[in-house]
This record gives C-alpha cells, structure tokens and sequence, in this order.
C-alpha cells in the first residue's frame, strides 16, 4: 500500500526562505524571485493563492495584524489567525493586507487612502499591500501595465510589465509616497510564485500596454 504524501508547508525553513526573497527583492526594486517551490506543498484555499499563503505565514504574527480583500475573506483570516496567530483587523488599523484579484477591486482610491501611511515620527508604523496579480515577466507583454523603476537599489532603472494591476494602483500608490518618509510598500505575486517589491522609496511611472 503506497504512503500518502505527508509533506506540508514548513513554518519555519519555508519561511524563511520566503523572506530572504522578499528582503532581497525590497534591496533591488524589479527584480523578480520565484517562490514557487516553497509554495507548492500549501493546501489550496479558496479565494487566496497559494502565493499569498506563503507571504502571510512568512510576514504576520502575534505582534502584528491584517485585513483580507478577496472572496471568502472572513474564512481565510480565521484560518490566518489560527495558523499564526496574527489578528484580522479593520483595513485602516492593519499592518498588511492582502489581495487576491486586485482588478476586481472598485474602491481603490479609498483602500489605500484607509491604510496607515506611518507619521514623521514614526514612518513605518504604516500598512505593506499585497497584491496577487495574473503575471510578472521582464518581457513585453500585451495588455499589460509597464512599470518604469528608478531610486535606491537600482542602478540606472528596471522595466517589468504587469497583467492584472490596474494602473490607479500605481498611481495611488504614487500619492501615499509623496511625502517620504511617509508611504506605504507593495509586494506583487502571482500564482505560480514570482515575486517583486516596490518599496516607498521607489520611484513609478507606469504605462498601459
């Protein structure tokens, strides 16, 4: 009789691994890292990518919280809370939230005028946005949103084309970071586990393809 296959995500090594991704990717605005491989042993959740799993178990705990925009949100943070121990909060009071299919949000202007944006004293006491979206490739791509990235960590500037961002997410995004230190982070993934950052301190134009 064959065994079941009895590998699970690793809370520990696996996310670790995730966040040394995800440091690296905040030091070099527009690189991409794949996380698919620490990833593939999440069981499926409905409403949430596997990809957003792994970024939640890796960044939330008991000393932060989180709010949820997908389908299905109240059962995803019960189980987020549970396996983390982290508080599912308000969206004006969360330190992450995390989003599922961010061209099927309508209010974007007033999400991201609702997240924390940090004060003068305090600048990071303010909210990452994490958005799953359908691709992220340094080749052109029809129907995309090409993101031009200048600022620390990049040498001259790096190019990513995005499917699946409305461009008003950047472009708010762009108003919450006007007034550094003041602003909020963005992590991007996608399904099958690339990821790449656009730390506050990022400059973006971006350009629908």
């Amino acid at each position: 009789m064959q065994k079941a296959n009895l590998a699970a995500f690793d809370m520990v090594h696996d996310t670790q691994r995730i966040f040394r991704k995800l440091l690296d990717c905040m030091a070099r605005p527009g690189k991409i890292e794949k996380i698919a491989e620490e990833i593939t042993t999440n069981q499926e959740m409905e409403g949430f990518s596997k990809s957003l799993q792994g970024i939640a178990y890796t960044l939330i705990d008991r000393e932060v919280s989180f709010h949820i925009l997908a389908e299905h949100s109240e059962i995803i943070t019960r189980s987020l809370e549970w396996k983390t121990y982290s508080k599912g909060s308000p969206i004006n009071a969360a330190d992450y939230l995390f989003i599922n299919h961010p061209e099927e949000v309508d209010n974007i202007s007033e999400c991201i005028q609702q997240l924390k944006n940090g004060t003068l004293s305090d600048p990071h006491d303010s909210a990452t946005v994490v958005l799953c979206v359908d691709e992220i490739t340094v080749s052109k791509v029809p129907s995309s949103l090409k993101l031009t990235m200048r600022g620390p960590g990049i040498e001259t500037s790096n190019v990513v084309y995005i499917k699946g961002l409305p461009s008003k997410w950047i472009e708010e995004r762009n108003l919450a970071t006007s007034e550094f230190p003041l602003g909020i982070d963005f992590i991007l993934t996608t399904n099958c586990g690339d990821i790449m950052a656009l730390p506050r301190t990022t400059l973006v134009e971006s350009e629908g393809l």
